[in-house]
């Protein structure tokens, strides 16, 4: 829902109307997942997408309707007929799509909570009027903590809707050269939060970036990797390629729970690292969480394409691990 939300607090201040569809469950091949959502205005335009267009005008009509009597509906969405083009889901998919009015929602709840990157959950009671509540990782029931502390979105016993808003996933950015310049570009895309860490003070005033990371650190890793909280939804990128930086943030990124660890360099530097780290009392198992040569291996050649490689790598791992 994050693709939509610039409109969303558009429509807001303007006091626009606009009713909200969003997917609730999926079945099969679906084209777009649980948690997906489409904004529509009274005139039926469309922001976002529940179904990557297969569905999109059924969807504004019946959003349409709900803005009209200020009733919600839940709406399912199968197979494709011969007017697949239309009202199905030519993917051989299905898809329960829960459209509401946004005159009965609290906008600014969701909004500052995902303006400030605070989890929250948003329950719709699907039995009671499709009322809705708010709850913050300390509050809600079982079922609440369990979607938010798994980042995932929840349909329960065909009345209750639990739309997840985790914090976003952290990219930590060791080092600052030109493939770091290139990964805060595609950070941003995939709304990663960006911490920039590196004690070279000519690296990084001097390095020109098109995206800056939302947190810059000129010190040693030593010196600021102890205050973050190194947990699964931390994804670290090692590319200073010198070993009095890169060595001390291994030492203290490998005993920890961040889910991807990926560091630059070539077979034969790598290998001297390894050697390294296990003179210091690093075992193979510990060392097997490097992901070097760093990134998906596409030939890579340039900065940039090395960055794409090494995103893909951080996506890989992300969605390995979901839930």
């Amino acid at each position: 829902m994050t693709d939509i939300v610039s409109r969303l607090r558009e429509l807001v201040e303007n006091r626009k109307r606009f009713a909200i569809a969003r997917v609730i469950q999926t079945w099969r091949s679906s084209p777009r997942p649980v948690g997906s959502a489409m904004l529509v205005t009274e005139d039926g335009t469309m922001t976002g997408s529940v179904s990557g267009g297969c569905v999109e005008s059924a969807v504004v009509a019946k959003a349409l309707d709900v803005l009209k009597h200020n009733k919600a509906v839940v709406a399912d969405f199968g197979v494709a007929d011969d007017e697949a083009w239309q009202v199905g889901l030519s993917c051989g998919g299905a898809i329960k799509v829960l459209i509401q009015s946004g005159d009965s929602i609290d906008w600014e709840v969701i909004l500052n909570a995902l303006e400030s990157n605070v989890a929250l959950a948003w329950v719709t009671n699907l039995n009671n009027g499709y009322a809705n509540a708010f709850y913050s990782a300390q509050d809600g029931s079982d079922e609440v903590k369990q979607a938010l502390e798994r980042r995932q979105h929840f349909f329960a016993d065909e009345q209750w809707f639990i739309h997840v808003f985790p914090p976003r996933l952290r990219m930590l950015l060791i080092g600052s050269a030109h493939i770091s310049t290139e990964l805060l570009v595609l950070a941003q895309l995939h709304d990663f939060e960006t911490l920039l860490i590196d004690p070279r003070d000519t690296f990084v005033r001097k390095t020109e970036r098109i995206i800056k990371p939302d947190r810059l650190e000129v010190k040693w890793p030593q010196e600021v990797l102890p205050t973050l909280k190194l947990d699964r939804d931390c994804f670290a990128v090692i590319l200073s390629h010198d070993p009095k930086i890169d060595d001390e943030a291994l030492k203290l990124l490998l005993p920890s729970e961040v889910r991807y660890i990926g560091a630059l360099g070539s077979k034969k530097t790598h290998a001297k690292r390894v050697e390294r780290l296990k003179s210091i009392g690093f075992t193979e198992a510990d060392l097997a969480r490097i992901d070097a040569p760093i990134g998906i291996d596409i030939g890579s050649q340039t900065p940039r394409e090395i960055a794409l490689s090494i995103m893909a790598a951080i996506i890989k791992a992300k969605n390995n691990g979901a839930g």
